[in-house]
């Protein structure tokens, strides 16, 4: 879709076209590709699952200075084009701020907004906390030093294309079961792999310009985030930790959450996805 700026955003279209709309924010370094993963849910549960590129990722124009706050345009802009009226948002992990973005922002135009596993601010005590200690390092480099931290991305970028596999073990490392457990299916892999591929193939401008916009303090305020918002969390998650997660939870004025005792960071997305869509549908 192009915008009034003459940039264009790229989307994918799941589910049943007739089906109330569904926006689905993907995760870091993420993009549209990761919502096949509730395309069957989606078309069960008769729901138009919209997944939107952030600009510099995937097919999407990358936009210099962007900020989070700033993408709640953006969704509206293609609410416009394509004529929804109300729709629902979901924010997986690094789409997590984004989709609180647009419940500070656009909640006249919102029926249902959910967060899965979602990134909470990290400018509070102890926000890293519980991590593996590769995503720990990188943030705290994009807190204090983002010149320096996009850098390191944009050579991380050029590792990851040239190898994505190589890059994928190294993603694993210290990771642990149910997380680890889904990367023997290879359907899983092989989209994994996909999406990993095609969200990086601009190169590292949004990647880098992205993680400095996650780590550093957000230009939105979690208290004006005023409409009902549900919170999915999994208590093995080691890559966003559930105390993150009750942080942002007691943050929010509106906020249900659930903890699932036995889920990760990426096993619940996989095995949860239709429960949150459901939700939404209610």
């Amino acid at each position: 879709m192009r915008l009034q700026d003459g940039r264009t955003l790229a989307c994918l279209e799941l589910g049943d076209p007739a089906g109330p709309p569904v926006l689905y924010f993907h995760g870091y370094p993420g993009l549209r590709l990761e919502a096949r993963v509730a395309a069957a849910a989606a078309a069960r549960l008769g729901l138009r699952l919209l997944a939107l590129d952030r600009p510099g990722f995937g097919q999407s124009t990358f936009q210099p200075g962007r900020t989070i706050g700033g993408w709640a345009a953006d969704v509206a802009a293609v609410a416009d084009q394509l004529s929804l009226g109300r729709f629902s948002i979901i924010g997986i992990s690094g789409g997590g701020p984004y989709a609180l973005a647009c419940a500070a922002l656009l909640s006249h135009r919102l029926a249902r907004v959910a967060l899965v596993c979602p990134l909470a601010p990290l400018d509070v005590a102890d926000g890293k906390a519980g991590m593996l200690r590769q995503d720990r390092a990188l943030l705290g480099l994009a807190a204090h030093a983002p010149p320096l931290a996009r850098g390191v991305v944009h050579i991380l970028v050029r590792w990851m294309r040239g190898d994505v596999e190589r890059y994928l073990r190294f993603m694993m490392a210290g990771m642990l079961s149910p997380d680890r457990d889904l990367f023997a299916d290879p359907d899983y892999r092989s989209l994994v792999l996909a999406s990993t591929a095609e969200a990086l193939r601009q190169g590292g401008r949004g990647p880098a310009w992205e993680l400095t916009l996650m780590a550093r303090p957000w230009d939105l305020r979690l208290q004006d985030v005023a409409m009902p918002v549900s919170l999915w969390q999994g208590l093995a998650d080691q890559i966003l930790p559930a105390a993150m997660a009750r942080h942002l939870a007691a943050a929010l004025p509106a906020c249900s959450a659930r903890f699932l005792p036995e889920e990760g960071h990426l096993s619940l997305v996989v095995r949860h996805i239709g429960e949150v869509l459901a939700e939404l549908q209610s």
